[in-house]
């Protein structure tokens, strides 16, 4: 599970936006899309389910699921390389059964995968976002104001 402490600035029924610091772990998380960094520097906001009712000013600790992380993760990076590989290697069959340039044909249906894999990441993430499985939760409020 990854943990990160900050503290609420606003909520709005079961969200909180919580104001915390960006760390190294920012940078391989696959849920970047629910925070925003502010002015530029090591501050972000990040939008959290408010499971711990925390009221702005708490301090809170926030967390996500390795599970939810790992999935996400192979959902953003490895399906569409996979998608990519797999078309290539389907336009090298069916350039050669109809007769067409195998390397353009590799290369278009292999392009073609490619583009339909973030169509289905893309749709794929929505659902996710909606269900709240990839966005962070205000496990526990560690001072409250």
């Amino acid at each position: 599970m990854i943990s990160e402490q900050g503290i609420v600035k606003r909520t709005i029924g079961t969200k909180a936006w919580v104001v915390t610091t960006r760390s190294e772990m920012c940078e391989a998380c696959a849920s970047q899309g629910a925070c925003k960094v502010l002015g530029g520097g090591k501050q972000m906001e990040v939008e959290a389910i408010n499971a711990a009712q925390a009221k702005p000013g708490d301090q809170v600790l926030l967390t996500l699921e390795n599970q939810s992380l790992m999935k996400l993760s192979f959902l953003v990076y490895m399906f569409p390389i996979l998608a990519l590989i797999a078309g290539a290697a389907l336009g090298q069959k069916v350039g050669s059964y109809f007769s067409i340039n195998r390397e353009l044909a590799s290369f278009g249906v292999g392009a073609i995968a490619f583009g339909l894999a973030f169509l289905i990441v893309r749709k794929k993430d929505k659902k996710l976002e909606q269900t709240g499985a990839i966005i962070p939760r205000v496990a526990r409020i560690i001072k409250g104001e």
